[in-house]
């Protein structure tokens, strides 16, 4: 006999009504609980850990493995084993970034937020979102860690350029365009990120305590979040790490329950940002240990926990058992996780595609394409724009075959996939009339990439940096206009990559001076994910074509607008 929950005429709420009366304490609890995949290939398997089902799986995992079927296969694998698991056979969401893409292949790694927000187009913002959504959903992905919503006027901060701007406006209107995009068709859910006020930290520094007035904290910090509350029915929010005015977001009854849902009408799931809630007490010092963090955010009305049981667990369940915790604020979180995953429709198509790679088509392609054309901002031209192919020209500089362009939380895909300057100037410039080289490294030996992920740039002997400028200045003199495509490392900019120095490196810049006293026709390329002290640049090149980090797509872009292909058509968002 099929149960009412089962009857998908039904809407969601009333499904998950039903479905939730049917549940014990323990299947109600593994509801708001988060498997890590890469513990499947710890020894740490989903039955054990979660013996009674999982409201969320973290499918980061997915940048290490091969392919879209490896991908789709761990998912389908994991699926099973979760719905097993449980007596009525909830399945689980999948949730990934999405902040540029989600597929494993580079295909469709598009721009960088601010380069996203920089073509002022929430139409191509919502068609975008919804090319992420049909290849997520087709790999069983279902929960998009995206858009992020905070508002950014600290170019010091290391994620500005995962956002759309410093302006509230502009922010709501990209913003609510990507979740409903997302949410709209192929019924991905978006997850707005990070409530509230992350990016307004003291000093540009991550995590530090932002302060705000009550007035700018809803007028200029929660709007973008207002909009897509009202105008896209958000479906999920993630919280802030950083405290407002002593607030702890994870743990705040002020900031989840009476801003979050009473003032702004939020219904939809709350999850924690990675550790947020274990936070609460290894870090802030609120609670006794990780099971009273647990209350602490189950009281403060956080739904989920991301991205593995450290808070809610085991002791926080018996804590419920016993009284000591109310029973109903579990039920109040679960109700909403059901709801969410019955208007996914999960309970009727669980698994990925049985073809997934079909889902990669030439007009994701090209509109990754167009969106990066759009996202480039002419700073200043003093007529050599656009290039006239008929004279020499030399490419100088770390960008010109760096195949490393995508930005900050693109982690899917290969950086090989993306499309260089050089390969793609090749297809149009005489190679007879073109040079190339590179001049210097991104950055020099003396510096030292430390923070969210950890890398060893390579190290260049003397001899070998003797020779790059050499064969770079031999090229300028020779050429009648020099394009030099340089800017800060793309590990510069992104998570705890916070700099009090948002200068061009160093060694850039000496290149830059060098390349200007062979040959005074000078055009720049900036690659960066934040704003960056130009002062010196724009005093001497001929002209200056923003270019953010632009995904797979960007040397194809770039060769667009400099060629005059298409023209630079970009905003500025801050």
């Amino acid at each position: 006999m099929m149960q009412k929950y089962q009857d998908s005429s039904l809407s969601p709420e009333e499904r998950a009504s039903d479905l939730l009366a049917r549940m014990d304490l323990d299947e109600k609890f593994g509801q708001i609980q988060c498997y890590n995949a890469i513990d499947s290939f710890l020894g740490k398997s989903v039955e054990k850990q979660n013996p009674y089902g999982v409201g969320q799986v973290c499918i980061l995992i997915a940048t290490m493995l091969d392919d879209v079927g490896s991908v789709a296969g761990l998912i389908t694998r994991l699926q099973k084993q979760i719905m097993e698991s449980g007596k009525h056979h909830i399945p689980a969401i999948f949730h990934i970034e999405t902040l540029t893409g989600v597929m494993v292949t580079a295909a469709t790694s598009f721009p960088c937020g601010l380069g996203q927000a920089s073509t002022w187009d929430p139409e191509q913002q919502q068609k975008m979102a919804a090319c992420i959504a049909r290849q997520g959903r087709a790999m069983g992905i279902s929960h998009a860690l995206a858009p992020v919503f905070d508002i950014c006027r600290d170019p010091r901060f290391g994620r500005m350029g995962e956002t759309y701007g410093e302006d509230p406006t502009l922010a709501a209107a990209m913003g609510t365009a990507y979740v409903k995009g997302l949410q709209d068709k192929h019924r991905m859910s978006a997850c707005s990120k990070h409530f509230l006020g992350f990016m307004a930290g003291q000093g540009g520094i991550h995590t530090a305590q932002a302060v705000v007035s009550p007035r700018e904290l809803r007028e200029v910090y929660a709007k973008p979040f207002q909009a897509a509350i009202t105008d896209g029915k958000l479906d999920s929010v993630m919280n802030s790490y950083a405290a407002i005015d002593g607030q702890v977001p994870a743990g705040s009854k002020a900031i989840l329950r009476d801003l979050l849902r009473s003032e702004m009408g939020f219904n939809g799931v709350t999850v924690s940002d990675y550790s947020a809630v274990e936070q609460l007490e290894s870090i802030y010092h609120l609670a006794e240990n990780p099971a009273d963090a647990g209350r602490l955010a189950l009281e403060a009305g956080m739904d989920q926990e991301l991205p593995t049981i450290a808070a809610y667990n085991d002791e926080l369940k018996e804590n419920i058992r016993s009284g000591v915790v109310q029973e109903s604020l579990l039920d109040e979180a679960v109700l909403r996780i059901l709801t969410m995953k019955f208007r996914l429709g999960l309970f009727e198509n669980p698994f990925p595609a049985e073809n997934v790679q079909a889902e990669i088509t030439p007009a994701d392609t090209a509109l990754n394409r167009k969106i990066a054309q759009e996202s480039m901002i002419l700073l200043k031209n003093d007529g050599v724009l656009p290039l006239d192919t008929a004279k020499k020209i030399a490419f100088i500089g770390p960008y010109t075959n760096n195949h490393e362009i995508k930005s900050s939380w693109s982690f899917t895909g290969d950086s090989k996939d993306c499309v260089t300057i050089q390969e793609a100037a090749e297809k149009v410039f005489d190679a007879s009339r073109t040079t190339y080289a590179e001049g210097c490294p991104v950055i020099g030996n003396d510096v030292e990439l430390i923070g969210f992920t950890e890398t060893t740039p390579k190290k260049y002997s003397e001899e070998e940096l003797a020779a790059m400028e050499q064969s770079a200045l031999q090229a300028a003199k020779e050429a009648d206009l020099v394009v030099m495509p340089m800017g800060e490392h793309y590990l510069q900019s992104g998570e705890a990559t916070s700099r009090a120095m948002i200068n061009v490196p160093e060694i850039q810049m000496e290149l830059f001076h060098k390349v200007l006293a062979v040959n005074p026709n000078v055009v720049v390329v900036l690659f960066n994910g934040r704003p960056l002290d130009l002062r010196e640049i724009s005093a001497k090149a001929k002209a200056i074509l923003e270019v953010w980090f632009p995904g797979t797509e960007g040397g194809s872009a770039v060769v667009d607008v400099l060629t005059g292909k298409k023209n630079p058509s970009g905003k500025l968002p801050m």
